[in-house]
């Protein structure tokens, strides 16, 4: 994991802080703090009502509704979906609809079933070692009725409530975290291998494989030219496991191209998706989220070079708007910072193009959901330079199946009793984070990025990784393929070769020369790129 020390962390604090609470000049409208309801938290729609009131009392103005999958098939919950939607619409308070992935209310039973992890992603995902994945990554790609599913509930959405007048986004399934839930959950830490690996290796993820070969190659003699292999069919090429695969003499090649495969995957689900939904609510005013984990980063550091073929720029600029969520978590031993901070700024460039960014959920882990002013300050002040349309804290409320005794960080037990301490912090945060103002951050470096270049090309895959390392402590700005316009002058900039523009002859041979994550080289050429871009 990305690790820096506890003097960065309370020189972080301590900005984050400074930030919320001092006036610098005001360029966009302040974002609209909020608070998660999840279906997870209530038990009646009462309850669900209940919260919301409480919600608008610590001073949210939207609120991220998580409602259960085929809410349409359980007549309980859709009546406390409806009720929920209806007192959030009467306090004129925002709405945003994500995941809707919640476990219905109880039935006759008294069980909370959830219809998308009980019906369709009841699988674990694998890794290249043959192992189950753990518990929250599942089979996704490929996986039988899920392209259906997000189809359905996209459609119901948009025929339903696409007209609200306080609706401001949606997103469901993969396009929520794609790298970091059970939704989808592309990248998995490895010990075997010390290093972030595909989580699909799956006879689901197989058949799409075989698919995407037998369209991006005319035969298969084609294929084997290319990999230097000699599989008499598409159906029997395995999938690539590294780049070093002793199955394929081109292993990097093929290994490149499962990982595109996937990216492709995604790509067309998401295309589908935005595609009934602004033709079906036909509100082309509220933005189809494609929505990070604020971890990304470190799953890409920490990953293969193949990697790069998750067009994650071109996300940014296929995509209606990005979202983002912002947990801290102390299984990282700086509490996930870095990482985030280097997400924050690859999702600059959304705002550059014109795309809204949302902060759609987070708060601190530890692991269970703690008070620390120092993690919240960080939360509430990190995505600021994004200007965020919201900023939204998760844990409102205890869930109905809550792991811990004590979560000091929610606002509400699972009983309905308020936490003082949470409210009155939660609710300052609020105050600071719609009085702040902060002006528009001047990258330190353009990175022009495409993906296909790093193809074949490890050294173009580890240099792509190694700029969400410098990105963690300067404005790294990715631009996608294609918008080389957004470029202001008087900012160098990194071409896909490698080679830096104006020329600058001892930043181009560094970022030629990437010495490894865990060699004893990095930290002196992380200083000494900081020190060529004038840092």
């Amino acid at each position: 994991m990305i690790v820096y020390s506890m003097t960065f962390r309370f020189l972080i604090a301590f900005l984050c802080s400074f930030l919320l609470l001092s006036g610098v000049s005001a360029w966009a409208e302040a974002p609209k703090p909020g608070f998660v309801v999840h279906f997870d938290f209530i038990k009646n729609a009462s309850e669900g009502c209940a919260l919301v009131d409480i919600a608008e009392r610590v001073g949210a103005r939207v609120i991220n509704l998580v409602p259960p999958a085929h809410v349409w098939e359980d007549p309980v919950s859709l009546a406390a979906l409806d009720a929920i939607i209806k007192e959030i619409n009467r306090r004129g308070l925002s709405l945003i609809f994500t995941r809707i992935d919640a476990a219905k209310l109880s039935d006759r039973s008294g069980s909370r079933p959830y219809y998308l992890y009980n019906r369709i992603l009841n699988e674990p995902g694998r890794l290249p070692n043959g192992k189950p994945t753990v518990e929250f990554f599942l089979a996704t790609v490929g996986k039988d009725g899920y392209a259906e599913w997000m189809e359905e509930e996209t459609r119901y959405y948009a025929e339903h409530y696409g007209g609200l007048p306080n609706l401001i986004g949606i997103n469901l399934g993969p396009f929520s975290e794609p790298f970091s839930a059970e939704r989808c959950g592309f990248l998995e830490y490895m010990e075997e291998s010390r290093s972030y690996e595909i989580t699909q290796y799956t006879r689901y993820a197989e058949k799409w494989w075989h698919g995407w070969l037998s369209a991006h190659y005319d035969d298969v003699s084609s294929l084997n030219r290319e990999y230097g292999t000699e599989w008499v069919s598409f159906d029997a090429i395995p999938l690539p496991l590294s780049e070093k695969d002793r199955r394929f003499e081109r292993a990097d090649l093929a290994y490149f191209d499962f990982a595109r495969s996937l990216n492709d995957w995604y790509i067309e689900r998401y295309m589908r998706c935005r595609k009934i939904w602004h033709e079906v609510s036909k509100r082309a005013d509220v933005p189809f989220i494609l929505q990070f984990n604020g971890h990304f980063a470190e799953k890409i550091v920490m990953g293969r070079p193949g990697h790069a073929a998750f067009d994650v720029p071109g996300w940014i600029a296929m995509a209606d708007a990005l979202g983002v969520s912002l947990y801290t978590n102390n299984g990282y031993p700086d509490m996930g910072h870095r990482s985030i901070l280097a997400t924050v700024n690859f999702l600059a460039v959304a705002r550059d193009m014109g795309k809204s960014v949302f902060v759609l959920e987070g708060g601190n882990e530890a692991p269970n959901v703690t008070l620390d002013p120092v993690e919240l300050a960080f939360f509430g002040s990190v995505a600021g330079k994004l200007t965020p349309k919201t900023y939204v804290y998760e844990f409102l409320k205890d869930k109905f199946n809550e792991k811990y005794t004590q979560n000091p960080g929610k606002v509400v037990t699972a009983g309905g009793t308020i936490r003082p301490k949470a409210f009155s912090a939660l609710s300052k945060l609020f105050t600071d984070i719609e009085s702040r103002s902060i002006s528009p951050e001047t990258p330190a470096l353009y990175a022009c990025f495409d993906s296909l270049s790093s193809r074949g090309n490890a050294q173009a895959g580890s240099r792509y990784a190694a700029l969400f390392d410098l990105a963690a402590f300067i404005p790294v700005r990715w631009i996608p393929k294609g918008h080389e316009s957004l470029m202001r002058p008087g900012i160098p900039v990194l071409n896909s070769d490698g080679m830096v523009s104006p020329v600058n002859d001892e930043l181009s041979r560094l970022m030629s020369n990437v010495p490894g994550l865990d060699s004893e080289e990095r930290a002196g050429w992380r200083k000494d790129v900081l020190k060529a871009i004038g840092r």
